[in-house]
């Protein structure tokens, strides 16, 4: 029988994530930002261009949710990290439109360092918490 986790054992892997996420991504923001990919002119909602603060709140606050998500399906099921990497595989695949549609005027590549964005937050939360699994098995 598999070992689970426990909600603090969860959480503080879901808190790692967010913290690494908001780091990585605020590098990419301003590496980007400084390189002119990610422009002002470009703007997310209306009268409103992308700034730090909207990055660094999407990089926590999805790995905060996908911990406690994470947590219901493995008290729940038998092999609960396998459904949350699927589920959370296909979750990412979904969100890579979004920044084609729902941005007007993006160009590609604003398009592709927000994705990269969104990929890194999905990758940071499944290691830290796979780790977690995997330190417990």
């Amino acid at each position: 029988m598999q070992t689970k986790l426990n909600f603090k054992q969860i959480i503080t892997a879901g808190l790692m994530a967010a913290g690494v996420s908001a780091i990585l991504n605020a590098l990419l923001f301003f590496t980007f930002h400084s390189a002119n990919v990610l422009v002002d002119s470009i703007q997310i909602q209306p009268n409103t261009s992308l700034t730090i603060a909207p990055i660094i709140f999407s990089s926590i606050l999805p790995s905060l949710i996908g911990s406690i998500v994470f947590y219901f399906i493995q008290k729940f099921t038998s092999n609960g990290f396998k459904i949350f990497r699927n589920v959370s595989i296909v979750l990412v695949a979904l969100s890579l439109v979004s920044p084609f549609t729902n941005i007007p005027d993006v160009t590609f590549g604003y398009a592709m360092v927000l994705n990269v964005m969104h990929i890194l937050v999905a990758v940071d939360l499944l290691y830290f918490i796979g780790k977690k699994v995997k330190a417990t098995a």
